[in-house]
C-alpha cells in the first residue's frame, strides 16, 4: 500500500493521549509490519510523508515508533537504559482518562512501552525513575502507589520512586550541591529533582552500555522513540543526544500557548551561548539521553536546578568535549494540564535570563562588557513586566530599548 493509502487511514491525533489508545498502537503495528518488508529507508519514507503537510502527522509518528523498533531489535550488546521523570502537580496526568479530564494513566503506559522494547530485544534492559519534586498534591506518593503494583520490579528497583524533599532532610550524599527546600533560594523547578534521579540513578550497576533518559512527566513524547534517541550512542557517534522538535524529520503538534517573548528568551540565550546554538535548536525537550560515563563528567558543574538546566547540561557537553548529536523526534502537546502555564510558572523570564548569563559566565562565554548582559542584570522585575506586555521581536529591538533605557 501507499504512503498516501495509509496517511488517508490513520486515526485522528490532536493530544499526547492519542498516540496511546489502542486504534493508534493497532495502526503503528501495522505500519510496522509495512515498513519491514518494503523497500525504502525511513528518511525516504518520511520525506515522501512530509510533501502531505499536517495530514501526515498520526503516520509520520507512527513511522517513528517503527523505525525506533527497528533500531531496538538490531542491538548486538546489552544496553541499560534508565527513563528518569520528575513529577511535579502530576496526579491528573497519572490517572486513567475515565477518572481524570486529562488522565494519561501516564506511568502505567511507559511501563508498558519500555516492556514492549524489552521485548523486541534481550540485549535490552529499561528502568524507570520517577522523582517526586517536593509536590504538595503528593505526585510521589501516587507514583510510588502505581509503581507497587508491578511488584518484583519495584523491589528490585528497576521501577522506583524518590522524594526530593525526604532527599534535602536527610542530607542524602547524592543532592546536588546547595539545593534547598521549596522555600529557599536553590529550590528545584524541575532541574533538582532530575539532576537527583540521574546521580542516584548513576550509582546502581548496569547491564552494557548504560544510558540516562530525561522525560517529562507526561505522554508529549511517545517513549517507543527511544531507540532513535540512542542510535547514535550505541554507533559510537556521540556520547548525549537530544531530541529535537525543529529538524526536518521532527514531527510536531504544538499547541497556541507559544509566545513572543519565549520566542525572544531563545534568541537571548543563544546571543551568550553561540556554540551551544549552532549545535543544538531545541534545547528545552525533556528527551536526551546521556551515556553514564559521560554524564559522569559534567554532572559536578551543574548549578542550575530551574527550568534552564537542560540548557546547563548541553553547554557541559560541549564545554567538557563530549560529543553531542540531536534528533529529531515526534512531539505532541500535552498543553491541557500544563503545569508550566500561567499562573504555574514558578520561575519568572527574568531570573531565568540571568541563570543563563551565570552559565555563560561560569563555562567562559560570557563577554563582561556585553550590553545585553548589563541590562537584563541592572532591569527590576517590575521594568520587565511592562517589557514583557510588549516584548521586541527582536535582538536588535532589545538592544535599542536597552540603550534608551
Amino acid at each position: 500500500m501507499s504512503v498516501s493509502r495509509w496517511i488517508s487511514q490513520a486515526p485522528e491525533i490532536a493530544e499526547a493521549y492519542d498516540t496511546t489508545r489502542p486504534e493508534f498502537e493497532a495502526y503503528v503495528d501495522e505500519i510496522e509490519t509495512w515498513y519491514r518488508t518494503r523497500p525504502g529507508t525511513y528518511a525516504g519514507l518520511d520525506e515522501t510523508a512530509r510533501l502531505e503537510g499536517d495530514a501526515a502527522l498520526a503516520f509520520r509518528i507512527a513511522l517513528k515508533i517503527a523505525e525506533s523498533r527497528r533500531i531496538i531489535r538490531e542491538l548486538s550488546a546489552p544496553v541499560t537504559i534508565t527513563l528518569l521523570n520528575p513529577v511535579y502537580k502530576e496526579t491528573g496526568r497519572m490517572q486513567r482518562r475515565e477518572e481524570h479530564p486529562h488522565g494519561e494513566d501516564s506511568i502505567r503506559c511507559k511501563i508498558r512501552i519500555l516492556r514492549g522494547l524489552e521485548a523486541l530485544n534481550p540485549h535490552l534492559t529499561a528502568r524507570m525513575i520517577a522523582i517526586d519534586d517536593e509536590c504538595p498534591n503528593e505526585s510521589g506518593a501516587m507514583a510510588d502507589r502505581i509503581l507497587r503494583e508491578y511488584g518484583e520490579d519495584c523491589a528490585s528497583g528497576k521501577y522506583r520512586a524518590l522524594f526530593l524533599g525526604e532527599a534535602i532532610d536527610r542530607r542524602d550524599p547524592e543532592l546536588p550541591p546547595g539545593l534547598t527546600h521549596k522555600d529557599g533560594p536553590r529550590r528545584s523547578v524541575k532541574g533538582g529533582a532530575l539532576l537527583f534521579g540521574m546521580r542516584v540513578a548513576l550509582k546502581h550497576g548496569a547491564e552494557g552500555l548504560h544510558l540516562l533518559i530525561d522525560n517529562d512527566a507526561d505522554l508529549s513524547v511517545h517513549p517507543a522513540q527511544i531507540g532513535i534517541l540512542i542510535e547514535d550512542i550505541v554507533g559510537g557517534r556521540a556520547r548525549a543526544v537530544a531530541g529535537s522538535r525543529r529538524e526536518d524529520d521532527s514531527v510536531a503538534l504544538i499547541g497556541p500557548s507559544r509566545n513572543t517573548r519565549g520566542h525572544l528568551f531563545i534568541r537571548v540565550w543563544q546571543h551568550w551561548l553561540p556554540e551551544l546554538a549552532r549545535a543544538i535548536t531545541d534545547t528545552n525537550r525533556a528527551f536526551k539521553a546521556f551515556e553514564s560515563e559521560a554524564l559522569s563528567k559534567i554532572l559536578p558543574r551543574i548549578e542550575i536546578y530551574t527550568f534552564p538546566y537542560q540548557i546547563e547540561l548541553l553547554q557541559a557537553c560541549i564545554s567538557r568535549g563530549i560529543p553531542l548529536n540531536k534528533r529529531g523526534i515526534a512531539y505532541v502537546d500535552s498543553e491541557a494540564a500544563s503545569t508550566q502555564d500561567g499562573a504555574e510558572i514558578t520561575e519568572t523570564y527574568l531570573n531565568q535570563v540571568h541563570q543563563i548569563i551565570d552559565i555563560a559566565r561560569r563555562y567562559g562565554e560570557l563577554d563582561e562588557d556585553d550590553e545585553l548582559a548589563r541590562f537584563f542584570l541592572g532591569v527590576s522585575e517590575a521594568e520587565w513586566r511592562r517589557i514583557e506586555a510588549d516584548p521586541p521581536d527582536t535582538l536588535s529591538e532589545l538592544r535599542q530599548l536597552a540603550r534608551g533605557r
